[in-house]
């Protein structure tokens, strides 16, 4: 059994005291006999009216066109709300505003109550569609008990020619229950979320106005519902798109991760192959130091060689092992030291660095733990010691090559000397497939930037000024 909390339970009481108060004492008033004309429109009130009706019946058909490509429910749902919309804009004109009442001539209120409930059955389906992925609680509790009740006016209408209860509970009451719910629960806060509060808070404020007899009172005759109304249908189309937009690039996203971990098992393979050919040979030069010493005649010069030689052996053993586990890593979580990260990463990219003649100064402030796969970690710090380099090579660095990485509490820096970053791409640098770099994917960063919000709950941030970039691994819990 579904729990439905305290404030949607105050929210449906007060609902319900409302229906109740307006079926007493305001029954008379919504159940006129006859249609009487509120507003006579002049040209110019009519050609703007006239032109919201362009824009929403095109909005109509222009969802509907895409939802025949691309086959997404918001699209239809949206579509076939923005038709009910005009069909109900065209009954309330027909009902209250000169001159419309004689174009369209549809003075039928049960037309109008049809209307009334086509529209917002589609806007609730709509807003259950669009907002299925932000995980609101108790939402379709909302939406089952509203379809509900619209179902049940529909057999009061079929039956007895008019609707009841949204005949004294506004319907745009129930869409800011919903939308209420949805901004107060929700956490993902983003631009379609605000764009349809936008243009359905234009709308509801303009009804508000107008279910309060505010225009009527001034004597206004104007078509501002109208004007509302269109351009909600702009805002809410521009959300469909922009919310489309942001599952196609995370939808991006999840294959380039997809491919890299297909690129990290390949070499994983290929580490795992050339460790096993390396085995064996660097058994026998160790056997062979053994036996050269064997038979040494104990000079501190031969041993001396001979000790180096294998510390050099046991170096390229370690190294090749610490390869192999990092593209081979294991995915259980357990708590493992910052520092024997770093100094593992360091194991990893020394050669490289030391190709350029770029020097790695691991400074600990304050050694911390963390919970988690230690490879992702790795995976972070490893990619911006990449950039570090690559940056040092695009640019040429002629004075002293630096990278600074410290180890401080809850939090690591990692700091380049090798030019900074310019201003213009600090907003872009870790959006997917952004790169400076002609050979890049530009997914390192971004998808560094997930491994630290997911995984390990942090912030990776970067800051760049006086020719140096410093990014910042920020952990929130240990």
């Amino acid at each position: 059994m579904v729990k439905i909390d305290k404030s949607i339970s105050i929210k449906l009481l007060l609902i319900t005291t409302y229906f109740f108060v307006s079926i007493n004492y305001f029954y008379d008033e919504h159940f006129p006999s006859n249609s009487t004309t509120l507003y006579h429109y002049d040209h110019f009130p009519f050609m703007v009216a006239t032109m919201c009706l362009g824009i929403i019946l095109s909005a109509g058909i222009y969802n509907l066109a895409l939802y025949v490509y691309v086959r997404h429910n918001e699209y239809l749902y949206y579509a076939l709300a923005q038709f009910s919309t005009f069909f109900f804009l065209i009954n309330l004109d027909s009902l209250y505003i000169a001159p419309f009442d004689s174009i369209f001539g549809l003075k039928s209120f049960m037309l109008f109550d049809f209307a009334q409930l086509l529209m917002l059955l589609f806007s609730i389906l709509f807003l259950q569609s669009f907002f299925k992925r932000y995980e609101v609680n108790n939402l379709k509790v909302i939406i089952r008990i509203i379809l509900t009740l619209i179902a049940l006016d529909m057999l009061f209408l079929l039956f007895f020619k008019h609707i009841l209860i949204f005949k004294f509970v506004p319907i745009f009451i129930p869409i800011l229950f919903i939308l209420s719910e949805i901004y107060q629960k929700t956490k993902v806060k983003d631009t379609p979320l605000y764009l349809i509060m936008s243009g359905w808070s234009l709308v509801l404020i303009t009804v508000s106005l107008e279910y309060m007899g505010l225009f009527n009172y001034l004597g206004v005759a104007f078509p501002f519902f109208h004007i509302v109304i269109s351009l909600e249908s702009i805002a809410l189309s521009l959300a469909i798109a922009y919310k489309f937009k942001l599952l196609e690039e995370e939808r991006h996203t999840q294959q380039a991760i997809l491919l890299q971990q297909s690129r990290l098992a390949s070499m994983g393979e290929m580490v795992s192959s050339i460790a096993h050919q390396w085995r064996q040979p660097l058994n026998m030069v160790s056997f062979g130091l053994m036996n050269i010493k064997k038979h040494s005649t104990g000079s501190e010069k031969v041993l001396n060689t001979i000790k180096k030689l294998n510390d050099q052996l046991q170096y390229m053993s370690s190294t090749i092992e610490d390869f192999r586990n990092f593209y081979n890593p294991s995915k259980v979580k357990n708590t493992f030291s910052v520092h024997e990260a770093v100094l593992h990463c360091h194991t990893i990219v020394n050669g490289l660095l030391s190709e350029q003649d770029i020097k790695l100064k691991i400074i600990v402030e304050q050694e911390f733990e963390l919970f988690g796969n230690q490879n992702e970690l790795e995976q972070v710090i490893l990619t911006i010691l990449s950039n570090a380099k690559d940056a040092f090579k695009m640019r040429d660095v002629k004075e002293e090559r630096l990278i600074y990485l410290s180890i401080e509490k809850q939090r690591i820096n990692i700091e380049d000397n090798a030019g900074g970053i310019e201003k213009k791409h600090l907003k872009e640098i870790f959006k997917p497939y952004f790169s400076t770099k002609e050979d890049s994917d530009g997914i390192g960063l971004h998808i560094s930037k997930l491994i630290m919000e997911r995984e390990f709950k942090g912030k990776l941030s970067v800051k760049s000024e006086s020719g140096r970039t410093k990014f910042t691994l920020d952990f929130y819990t240990s």
